[in-house]
């Protein structure tokens, strides 16, 4: 992955573009790309691009970004992969275009100038694009299917500013701060922003699999689709062994095209299923090599006991003969990193990826596979797993095991549910969605719930039936939870440190396969999560290495929390990390800049502040937590600089 920016008209009467019009984003992006670092300015001076480069695909300066078509006449920069690059390459080589290099930008570009806007329909990978033909003056601005590679914009006075990080933006154009309502009550609830929107209400993200068309000097269009919404219909079979086979040979080979490239591959190792297979499949392809893996743990700061799954972990790593680092995570780190980071931080579990990210650059590994995207494919949570229980008769036999981790309190009636009242998106809060006018001030509550988004999303794919929960369930992960909540949390940290993430998860053939196969072969009877992607484990991996594991991040939360479910809980990590920083979380939290924006209920902080006060009640507090972050954040965004 790199990093990409740049700005151009659309009006004649704007002013020429110079280097200073991007200088401020370069400097921002410069830590995405730490092998190459260019600039591009049209001949008119209309237009001007910059690109860091992470060289994972040759690695000469030849294939340095910008590219430019076999005619010269089309430019291109990216921040991504193109996993089909070279299938596209031969049909380009059929039609005269010429290479001067084996990149997959330069690929992209060309089919770009072949193909036309159809070019992003070809593409399998993790992208974001910008691309203009300098003759007609016309291009377009894209992001991946999967939202994995980051895309954000600005219009500010007839120009479109966009780059990889939207702090850039906001400080490139010196923007007055401007916090987005609905962005800001999303990442409260939902621990995302949804339908566009930033912090910065000046700011937007551009959507998954969108991509908005403009002319120099002339227009811009709004963002729009380049996905089919039509179902792609796979044949599927009833047998269980031809359906383990298919899609175990899928993802195999989309393991083998991730690790592909110039640069040296690692894997961040949590000791579940999902990560092990991952490293069982790298080792069938490449036995001889000694792959690096990353895992963190929690310090508990008065014990110093290590909380998380290294014994295991240690156990695999032996086993298939892999380096392992283990990343210490500790509460005087966490304090650090709500005082810089460049975002309001979601969760520890951001701070977790930017060390292993840092701890892999450090040993020399700038590509690594992650896991995201195996449990909402295939059915790995719990609360998930719930709902079809709840909606599906023929599946209720799941409610026995499965319960909704919210709504605990009240007694509701399965008949009288909506799955927008008890959807648990990327961790939403639906008791904190439930409870709006507790929390929120007047003013707040006025912004669009996340339950309007929730419904919005439903409506859109026509799945308005409970019996197609199992549907709305993966509709709803892969248009707002997996891009805008367990990607943003993973690949920026990761990212800052000049390392790519790749995901063999987010595969499109894959993601096809698992959900066209009936439920019946993905959920089990003796309610084992994840039963498929087991059985396809087994082909790989050794009995005695497959275990239950704590999910990643739990050692900081309340068992009672996941009280009804069989996970066993050790001493929480950082059980304390309120308490013991309570006049720190107070100087901001109750005095901090950000509450003259007056989002919140006073009598609201006041109580959760409180119960961080004294040492038998207090909890590490996923709530407070985003709160702190965003008041440290605020502080720093409100200074001029």
């Amino acid at each position: 992955m790199c990093g990409i920016g740049g700005a151009f008209n659309l009006s004649k009467n704007n002013k020429k573009l110079s280097k200073d019009n991007i200088k401020i984003i370069r400097k921002f992006l410069r830590e995405r790309g730490p092998d190459s670092d260019k600039t591009w300015i049209s001949k008119k001076k209309d237009a001007i691009l910059t690109i860091q480069r992470l060289a994972t695909q040759d690695k000469r300066p030849i294939a340095n970004q910008p590219c430019f078509s076999t005619d010269k006449s089309t430019v291109l920069i990216m921040n991504g992969e193109i996993y089909n690059h070279r299938e596209l390459k031969k049909i380009l080589l059929k039609n005269n275009y010429k290479f001067l290099s084996n990149s997959d930008a330069e690929v992209a570009v060309n089919a770009y100038h072949f193909w036309g806007k159809n070019f992003l329909k070809k593409l399998d990978g993790q992208f974001a694009i910008f691309v203009l033909n300098t003759t007609s003056n016309e291009g377009l601005i894209a992001r991946d299917k999967h939202g994995i590679a980051p895309l954000y914009y600005s219009l500010n006075k007839n120009r479109l500013f966009f780059s990889s990080n939207p702090t850039s933006i906001y400080k490139q154009l010196k923007l007055k701060i401007k916090i987005s309502k609905k962005g800001f009550a999303d990442f409260m609830v939902a621990s995302c922003s949804t339908e566009n929107n930033t912090f910065f209400e000046q700011i937007k993200y551009l959507s998954p699999g969108n991509f908005i068309e403009f002319k120099i000097n002339k227009f811009l269009k709004k963002p729009k689709s380049f996905l089919d919404n039509k179902e792609e219909k796979i044949a599927t079979s009833d047998n269980v062994s031809k359906t383990i086979k298919k899609i175990g040979s899928t993802l195999y080979k989309s393991v083998e095209s991730r690790i592909s490239g110039d640069k040296k591959v690692g894997i961040f190792l949590s000791g579940g299923i999902d990560s092990v297979l991952l490293l069982s499949m790298y080792k069938r392809l490449h036995p001889n090599t000694k792959i690096k893996t990353f895992t963190a743990v929690f310090e508990n700061e008065e014990s110093k006991t290590i909380v998380g799954e290294h014994k295991n972990v240690k156990k695999i790593c032996k086993y298939y003969k892999s380096k392992n680092y283990l990343v210490k995570i500790r509460s005087g780190d966490l304090i650090n990193y709500l005082k810089t980071s460049s975002y309001p931080s979601v969760g520890i579990l951001e701070y977790c990826f930017k060390k292993l990210g840092e701890t892999a650059k450090k040993n020399k590994t700038e590509v690594i596979l992650s896991g995201e995207g195996a449990d909402e494919m295939f059915f790995g949570y719990d609360h998930n797993l719930a709902l079809i229980g709840i909606f599906k008769k023929k599946f209720n036999f799941l409610t026995k095991k499965y319960k909704l981790r919210s709504l605990q309190k009240k007694k509701i009636s399965p008949s009288s549910l909506k799955i927008q009242d008890v959807f648990l998106i990327g961790g939403a809060d639906i008791d904190f969605e439930n409870n709006r006018k507790k929390v929120f001030s007047p003013h707040m509550l006025k912004t669009r719930s996340f339950r309007s988004t929730i419904i919005k999303t439903i409506n859109k794919y026509n799945l308005k039936n409970p019996q197609d929960v199992d549907k709305i369930i993966v509709k709803l992960d892969y248009d707002i939870k997996i891009p805008e909540v367990q990607i943003r949390r993973a690949e920026d940290p990761v990212m800052s440190n000049g390392v790519q993430l790749r995901f063999p998860y987010l595969n499109n053939k894959l993601i096809n396969q698992v959900q066209s196969t009936s439920l019946s072969q993905k959920i089990n009877k003796n309610n084992i999560e994840k039963i498929l992607l087991r059985r396809i484990a087994k082909k790989y991996i050794p009995k005695k290495l497959i275990q239950s594991k704590l999910p990643f991040g739990l050692p900081a939360l309340r068992k009672e929390y996941y009280k009804k479910s069989d996970i066993k809980f050790k001493q929480p990590a950082f059980n304390n990390f309120f308490f013991n920083n309570h006049k720190k979380m107070i100087k901001m939290v109750i005095k901090g800049k950000y509450r003259k924006l007056n989002f919140f209920n006073s009598a609201f902080l006041e109580n959760i502040v409180f119960k961080q006060s004294m040492g038998n009640t207090c909890f590490f507090d996923p709530i407070l937590w985003k709160i702190w972050s965003f008041a440290e954040w605020f502080e720093r965004m409100s200074k001029r600089t």
